[in-house]
């Protein structure tokens, strides 16, 4: 019995196998089964070897048998009939010479004979690691367990990473072990207490919660005596070294290597399915938390650019294909159905993280590719009707796509490669459009390089991308190098596509915004009046895209203080947007939040908070509470309190404000000097601090955002305001 001095108790999983399997709670007829099944590695030889010991004075025997093959379980069979008492089965099968020539078969039915006697009820059998699945046809060592399962009473205990067998009794799925007891398992093999520091914590997370890994870790790191930092740079390096070259005092843990286990477990998965094999493999370059169906859907058009394996199993309609694939992963604990969602599934992270590696680097190159092109080509635009949400869900995947693009160091595909280089730029997108600036303009520039070198600078797919970094520069408040980039690319949308298509239009508009900010308002307008006849003529007035222009307007109109006229605007540009893409659309919910812009203009702030806290609401739901759209309205709300006299709500705000802002756009951006400059605004209101002091006070929060930026003669400045008031 493999026995190992480390295990740390799972009581709730005991408690069951106690339920089921102990002789008093044993039925009055047939035999009590219980199966243990999950993930190799999870724990389930280790919890039923504590079972056994910790019960067996409950029990008149207990069998220890192999299961891996139907060898070695006959040959457990031999060993097992050497421990039934003299005169109870024949001499030569208990105990038979080197010259007695004993079929394994007539051991096995002897001792089966014994344990079905009616004076024999209170043993116990441990089927150990009862893997391989003898209905996929001719595997070798394959069996049914069944056959072996023939008396109508005793009590049996099955490990197996089939969730099939749980059909054969009751039964218990075991799952990782949650926060605590993954600490626990972890400091019973290292040997002393973990100090939970950021280290540590990484360090759990990566294994997340598997046992084997826990342990394997564990004794490398206090056998070594090296850091936790240190190891970490070695699993994210040499994981396969770690994982392979097991120390030998893991050896009582488990009687086969995590490795060897799953690639038992992956090659039957591969002889029953190729399909399914490959699925694997391409989601070892997506996020392991969740998977589903419909994120293959972009593959079913039947185009080129697509293997075949992939979209025979994105373009069944009923999902039939990839559920059968589905369910053959779950059978043998390689996947688990999340929780939250029936159809959607999840990959244990050290399990996702071995499937990459023993894919060479040829094959990292091709599923690396597949990864990116799925993501990037399965990014909504932010026209589509509740976009956030399926861009919120891609962002995971994006994530470990770019992971892996930076591990492969540039070669994850040919630079020159345009459908990669049509995919990146959408991840880009996907970033922009969730308020992550930095990641986004990586990925822009990344993809630019590609269009530049395969298509050459004035292809329109190269100034696409040139006119949103250009939207990125703007929103970083770069204004000099957004203005310079939307004219290179505007000049190139005119000389490619002419002065009044669409995709000129969107620069024009993209300059309109640039001079907006910039307090260039008739430059602003000019550009505005332009980009809308162009829309209205190729779209119609009822289009987004037009809309757009409608509530830029009447931002503009706001600033020149035409408050009736922007009021117009914006109501005209709020009702066409709730009837094309409902209210709770970021562009509406953009609207509205300049309505309360104006309404604060106007006085009118009980009327500006309700809308406030509307749009407030809506973009939190959609975009996150750090979306920088977000913080605009926390921003605005702020201000909003300030002006009715609720200094701590407003400080509360601006504080939320900035700590968000500067790690979006960076501590240097205007919104975050603005903000220093309205939380130092509250002092003199609040009577807390003279003249002086706020100065001081100002110079502090400033100091805090910049560090060690000189400052002085921009306080000269704000205290002259505050003694001119």
């Amino acid at each position: 019995m493999p026995t190992s001095k480390n295990f740390v108790p799972r009581p709730s999983d005991i408690t069951d196998i106690e339920k089921s399997l102990l002789p008093s709670h044993q039925k009055e007829q047939g035999c009590n089964v219980f199966v243990l099944h999950g993930l190799g590695g999870i724990g389930k030889t280790q919890l039923a070897v504590n079972f056994a010991r910790q019960y067996q004075a409950a029990f008149s025997a207990i069998f220890w048998l192999d299961g891996t093959s139907e060898d070695s379980l006959k040959q457990s069979f031999a060993i097992c009939a050497k421990r039934i008492p003299k005169g109870q089965i024949p001499e030569n099968i208990r105990s038979p010479k080197t010259s007695d020539k004993v079929d394994l078969n007539d051991i096995v039915e002897h001792v089966q004979e014994w344990l079905a006697k009616d004076d024999n009820v209170d043993w116990l059998l441990i089927f150990d690691n009862v893997d391989l699945d003898h209905t996929q046809g001719e595997i070798p060592g394959a069996y049914d367990i069944r056959k072996y399962l023939r008396s109508d009473h005793g009590a049996v205990l099955i490990t197996s990473r089939l969730s099939k067998l749980a059909q054969l009794g009751e039964s218990k799925r075991i799952e990782s072990a949650d926060p605590d007891l993954t600490k626990k398992i972890f400091e019973k093999w290292y040997g002393k207490e973990l100090m939970m520091d950021d280290d540590a914590q990484k360090l759990l997370h990566f294994l997340g919660g598997l046992p084997l890994a826990l342990a394997q870790a564990a004794a490398f790191i206090g056998e070594s005596n090296i850091p936790i930092a240190k190891y970490i740079d070695l699993y994210e390096k040499q994981w396969d070294e770690l994982f392979r070259n097991t120390d030998s005092d893991l050896l009582d843990y488990d009687n086969r290597s995590v490795w060897t286990t799953w690639t038992i477990s992956f090659n039957a998965i591969e002889t029953r399915d190729k399909n399914a094999g490959k699925l694997l493999r391409l989601w070892a370059f997506l996020d392991n938390r969740e998977m589903w169906h419909s994120l293959l859907q972009v593959a079913r058009n039947g185009q080129e650019q697509w293997p075949e394996w992939l979209r025979d199993v994105a373009c069944n309609e009923v999902k039939f294909k990839f559920l059968n694939i589905a369910t053959l992963l779950l059978r043998y604990s390689m996947i688990e159905t999340r929780e939250s969602e029936q159809s959607s599934y999840s990959m244990h992270p050290v399990v996702h993280r071995w499937i990459s590696h023993i894919q060479d680097d040829t094959g990292k190159r091709v599923f690396l590719r597949l990864a990116v092109m799925l993501i990037g080509f399965s990014v909504p635009h932010i026209t589509t009707k509740n976009y956030w949400v399926l861009q919120r869900r891609l962002l995971p995947h994006a994530e470990r796509c770019l992971w892996w693009m930076g591990k492969l160091e540039g070669g994850e595909c040919n630079i020159e490669d345009i459908t990669i280089g049509h995919a990146t730029h959408s991840l880009g997108n996907l970033y922009s459009d969730q308020g992550q600036l930095k990641e986004a303009e990586t990925i822009y520039q990344r993809a630019l390089e590609g269009y530049k070198k395969a298509l050459g600078p004035d292809h329109t797919s190269t100034l696409n991308t040139i006119n949103n970094l250009g939207n990125l520069y703007s929103n970083q408040g770069r204004l000099k190098e957004a203005e310079t980039i939307y004219q290179r690319a505007l000049e190139g949308y005119e000389k490619a596509l002419g002065p009044d298509h669409t995709s000129t239009l969107n620069t024009i508009n993209n300059l309109g915004n640039l001079y907006s900010n910039q307090g260039r308002l008739k430059e602003a307008q000019t550009m505005y009046q332009r980009a809308l006849e162009g829309y209205e003529k190729a779209l119609g007035p009822d289009h987004t895209s037009t809309l757009t222009i409608v509530n830029n307007l009447g931002v503009l109109y706001s600033k020149q203080g035409q408050l009736k006229e922007a009021k117009t605007i914006y109501q005209q540009a709020l009702e066409g947007y709730e009837k094309a893409i409902g209210p709770d659309h970021t562009s509406t919910i953009t609207t509205v939040n300049n309505l309360g812009n104006l309404y604060k203009t106007q006085g009118r702030l009980k009327e500006a908070e309700t809308v406030y806290q509307r749009a407030l609401e809506g973009y939190e739901k959609a975009l996150g509470p750090n979306h920088t759209s977000t913080l605009n309205t926390v921003n605005n709300l702020g201000v909003l309190y300030s002006k009715q006299g609720q200094l701590k709500e407003a400080e509360t705000m601006y504080q939320r404000a900035l700590s968000s802002y500067s790690a979006a756009l960076g501590s240097s951006h205007p919104k975050c000097l603005l903000i220093v400059e309205n939380i130092a605004s509250l002092q003199p209101a609040q009577g807390s601090l003279s003249l002086q002091g706020l100065i001081v006070k100002f110079a502090n929060i400033y100091n805090q955002v910049h560090h060690n930026w000189l400052y002085g003669d921009y306080f000269c400045v704000i205290s002259v305001v505050y003694l001119e008031e």
